[in-house]
């Protein structure tokens, strides 16, 4: 059930960044609110039943992995906050697998589009302007959130299990 709940959180969070470009600071700042809520009542952390030190672990290691991308405007400021949420709700493990995951996703889409925009362009189905350019933008929080859908359905295909962090 807990799995069930992160993902349709993260659906939200995917549909969001997809179609608005940007994450709601209520999809992130309420999932934390109610990850500190969860660790306060029940002295764990919300999925997978982890020490709540593992979430405090998750938010240091998240501000590391973000920090640097934010500071150089390359992820936006809710991609930070969106790893943070993921961190308090399901710990150390969640957010370095899901940024891994993510990362993963975005480099393999980054080569496909590579490889395919010569054939795109040529059948007419893209077409590139200088006028009206908008900045290029890469949803990362989309894909941090799949990540983490399929990290916490699937805990057994990374042995999360065997991980001493």
């Amino acid at each position: 059930m807990d799995a069930l709940m992160l993902s349709l959180w993260a659906l939200y969070v995917v549909f969001f960044d997809l179609t608005h470009r940007k994450i709601p600071n209520f999809f992130s700042f309420g999932a934390i609110g109610l990850g500190l809520a969860y660790m306060s009542i029940t002295g764990q952390v919300y999925y997978y039943g982890q020490p709540i030190s593992s979430a405090f672990w998750g938010l240091a290691v998240a501000f590391l992995l973000t920090i640097p991308g934010y500071a150089t405007k390359t992820l936006g400021g809710g991609d930070v906050k969106l790893l943070a949420a993921i961190a308090v709700l399901c710990g150390v493990k969640v957010v370095v697998a899901s940024f891994v995951l993510a990362s993963i996703g975005v480099l393999a889409g980054l080569v496909i589009w590579w490889h395919l925009t010569p054939q795109l362009m040529a059948s007419g189905w893209i077409s590139v302007s200088r006028e009206g350019r908008k900045q290029r933008y890469i949803p990362f929080g989309a894909a941090l959130a799949l990540a983490m859908c399929v990290v916490i359905l699937f805990p057994e295909m990374w042995g999360m299990e065997l991980w001493h962090l």
